[in-house]
């Protein structure tokens, strides 16, 4: 079967599991329920135990995650060897933050392994429990980490790897045929810009940081008019409203204007961000169905469910109402 063949074939796959999905309309009938048992048998029908070691709302996040981790893998499996690399890199977002775990592991002399996700046979980092987590990593694809564990902060060695793996999958949407290209570099230069935007607004409001300190912190790739409106972040006064509406990225804080404003909120702006990033890979995945793009935008959905749920299960430990958990995710 040709390439587009294949992709045609896999896409009508997943329409079905996009169609049950959490996201949309879909996600509204999670947030009815009271009781995080009630979501347990919603979702899992028939596998829910009476024992937790973790507690009930651990092991449903954790359920939530490796069923992601399971969608996207059988997309891959289905395509075939060697596996895209594209779609193999966005898998390992999870592998990601696993090297975030033992990275803290070196730091601190121990790991905690229960928070590692098993990406099996597309795992490039292994770890089995109680190996040293440096030599884990020395011997995978992310040995270039271990100098920097030992000689720089770990909020800087985190920072390094969340760039990391940004910077990759800028390297492999250009590697992409022209055909597919085109959607994905859409998809994935919104995501940048996003991320480096949202990311601006929490070193200057959380982390009281300069702009020439912060600019490396800030994922490589943007350029032009889109590194001047980050750049604006840290040089618009606080309360300054009129200023924050002129901004480019103005419609991230439109929720927020009015009498009480004193300063852009981060966690709101990021909601607002998230759910642009969902918005375009919806449209991304019912577009040109015999490229690349609705199989990328389709890994970005599933990590944007992984979100949703996941705060389904927040907002109960929390009793949160129905309005209230939609209004924390931007679902409104």
């Amino acid at each position: 079967m040709s390439r587009p063949g294949r992709y045609g074939f896999i896409l009508a796959k997943v329409y079905g599991i996009i169609a049950r999905s959490y996201v949309g309309k879909n996600y509204r009938d999670v947030l009815r329920f009271k009781k995080l048992s009630e979501l347990y048998d919603h979702l899992y029908p028939g596998e829910r135990s009476e024992t937790h070691p973790d507690g009930l709302s651990a092991d449903l996040e954790k359920r939530i995650a490796r069923g992601a981790i399971r969608s996207m893998a059988r997309v891959l499996d289905i395509l075939g060897t060697p596996p895209v690399p594209i779609l193999l890199h966005m898998l390992r977002k999870y592998e990601y933050q696993n090297l975030k775990v033992l990275v803290r592991g070196v730091a601190h002399g121990h790991t905690d392994a229960a928070h590692l996700w098993d990406l099996d046979a597309y795992a490039g980092l292994s770890y089995e429990p109680g190996q040293n987590p440096e030599n884990a990593i020395a011997s995978s694809p992310y040995a270039w980490v271990i100098p920097l564990v030992k000689s720089a902060p770990l909020a800087q060695v985190e920072n390094e790897i969340d760039r990391s793996y940004y910077e990759r999958l800028q390297a492999l949407t250009r590697d992409l045929p022209a055909a597919d290209r085109v959607g994905v570099t859409r998809l994935v230069s919104l995501q940048i810009s996003l991320s480096n935007v949202v990311w601006a607004l929490r070193l200057r409001f959380s982390f009281r940081m300069e702009w020439e300190r912060a600019r490396k912190m800030l994922i490589p790739g943007s350029r032009g008019l889109k590194l001047a409106s980050v750049a604006r972040v840290f040089e618009i006064a606080p309360d300054a409203v009129e200023e924050w509406k002129s901004w480019k990225f103005s419609w991230l804080l439109d929720d927020q204007f009015g009498d009480s404003f004193r300063a852009p909120d981060p966690q709101r702006a990021e909601l607002k961000a998230r759910q642009a990033l969902y918005t375009k890979a919806h449209q991304l995945f019912h577009q040109n169905p015999f490229t690349l793009g609705p199989l990328v935008a389709f890994f970005t959905l599933k990590e944007q469910e992984t979100a949703l749920l996941t705060t389904a299960v927040e907002a109960l430990q929390l009793s949160l109402s129905e309005q209230e958990a939609l209004a924390i995710t931007g679902s409104l």
